[in-house]
């Protein structure tokens, strides 16, 4: 009983050994998807056949750009990123056309899968439960647009590395699972270097998102403009 009401103090307050949730998803996302200005190389591989590799411009928490490199039928297809808004550059017919950020792009990886997608900042944030090792936050989407309406994710205590997460729709319908492993050394700290991705209602249809390299570098905000996606 007094285990209960512990608990239940602790919800309540959004609070855990000192630790609020907004400052526990902070770390974690940090860790996740840093808030610096890099370029990263990614390549998609899901149970469908499909093989795909990008390569990303990453700049500061809003912008992104995405170059198509793999597989050479679909190079020229780029994507640019501008908070919530996003368009593609259909080469066939040299032209950008407007897509959501929950649009597929490769398997079960959508289009903000691979741009910045972050947490912190753009989600609402209270402490739902732990257990010994994990702190369990619930993420709810503090605008329209955004890639997923809900997110549960599992943080790790002993490091803040996110562990796994469920992606969901505002009616809190599970969407996507996503398990973060293999850290290493990237840009300048931990960072899971491969996500696995995998259908809620069809176990049998996963993709696979390495992160083959990431670089902190300076990228000019002129260069997140719908001009360099051809």
């Amino acid at each position: 009983m007094k285990k209960l009401i512990i608990m239940a103090a602790i919800l309540a307050t959004g609070q855990s050994n000192g630790m609020d949730a907004e400052s526990i998803l902070k770390k974690a996302d940090e860790i996740r998807n840093p808030s610096n200005t890099y370029r990263m190389e990614v390549t998609v591989e899901s149970t469908d056949g499909s093989h795909n590799r990008f390569e990303i411009a990453i700049g500061g928490k809003d912008k992104s750009l995405i170059k198509t490199l793999e597989p050479r039928r679909d190079v020229g297809k780029n994507f640019l990123m501008l908070e919530e808004n996003m368009w593609a550059y259909v080469p066939n017919i040299n032209r950008s056309l407007q897509v959501s950020l929950n649009q597929k792009i490769s398997g079960q990886a959508s289009n903000g899968d691979i741009s910045r997608m972050r947490w912190h900042g753009d989600y609402d944030v209270t402490l739902e439960g732990e257990d010994k090792d994990h702190w369990q936050l619930l993420l709810v989407a503090k605008r329209n647009g955004l890639t997923y309406d809900k997110i549960r994710a599992w943080i790790k205590k002993k490091n803040f590395r996110p562990a796994k997460a469920d992606y969901m729709t505002k009616t809190g319908r599970k969407i996507k699972h996503i398990e973060f492993v293999k850290f290493k050394k990237l840009a300048g700290g931990l960072r899971p270097s491969k996500m696995v991705i995998t259908d809620a209602t069809d176990s049998s249809k996963s993709s696979i998102l390495r992160i083959r390299k990431m670089k902190k570098t300076a990228i000019p905000g002129s260069y997140f403009v719908t001009e360099n996606l051809k």
